[in-house]
């Protein structure tokens, strides 16, 4: 964990300090977790597209060298652009951090790759607002708090006391109790939480059919649901 703040002690220079030709500011958020299989990609797209909706010029950074964002954008059926860059490693994070600079958009969803490491500390170093989904395990717990304390020791070490932090209960499913007590369980963290996002065959049919639930399913439960994290996150930007 250590290096992964020395890093970004050394790296990494905050985006929301940086103004792009015009005098807008570049909006980064950074979708990350532990470990795989807690719905990184699903959050990232959701929440980006559901963002764009609002004519905001959004873009997906792909930094997971397994590229599932990629895929998921190949037919062309999403309302946002998905640039995979992949991070890999304490070496690629400067010129990573290069390239994120370089893009002209208004806001940048960072799907992070599932490690804790320093490309995670580069990532949450860049962001205006970590957004950590976790979903109802006892693992998915444990990996959600690890990834909580490296956010609070590099939120130490910036002026701003950025980034911001958002937990979003992620696959959940009510009618179990492990479901019901997920936010509850959160709350021993003491960061925001976000509206859950059930445990619904919409995202994953949407993801296979190339698409984000907003147009695969308009004003389904699961595009309800994502409306109201994507508000909670968009309010923490401000």
């Amino acid at each position: 964990m250590h290096d992964c703040i020395a890093l970004y002690m050394l790296s990494c220079v905050p985006l929301h300090a940086l103004s792009q030709p015009g005098g807008w500011v570049v909006r980064v958020i950074g979708v990350i977790g532990r470990k795989g299989g807690v719905g990184k990609t699903t959050v990232a797209i959701h929440l980006a597209a559901e963002l764009a909706s609002g004519r905001r010029k959004v873009v997906v950074v792909d930094a997971d060298m397994q590229g599932s964002a990629t895929y998921w954008a190949e037919p062309g059926n999403l309302p946002v652009e998905v640039v995979h860059l992949p991070l890999e490693g304490a070496s690629a994070v400067a010129a990573w951090n290069r390239d994120i600079q370089n893009l002209d958009d208004d806001v940048v969803v960072v799907d992070g790759p599932p490690h804790l490491d320093a490309a995670l500390g580069g990532i949450i170093g860049l962001a205006d607002v970590v957004v950590v989904p976790c979903g109802p395990s006892g693992l998915d717990l444990v990996a959600t708090g690890e990834v909580v304390g490296l956010v609070h020791e590099i939120r130490s070490n910036r002026s701003d006391d950025h980034p911001k932090l958002v937990i979003v209960p992620n696959r959940v499913d009510c009618r179990t109790n492990t479901g019901r007590e997920l936010p509850d369980a959160l709350k021993d963290l003491k960061e925001p939480i976000a509206p859950s996002l059930g445990d619904r065959t919409a995202f994953s049919d949407a993801f296979n059919a190339g698409e984000w639930v907003g147009a695969y399913a308009p004003g389904s439960k699961a595009h309800q649901e994502i409306q109201a994290v994507a508000k909670f996150i968009w309010r923490r930007m401000r």
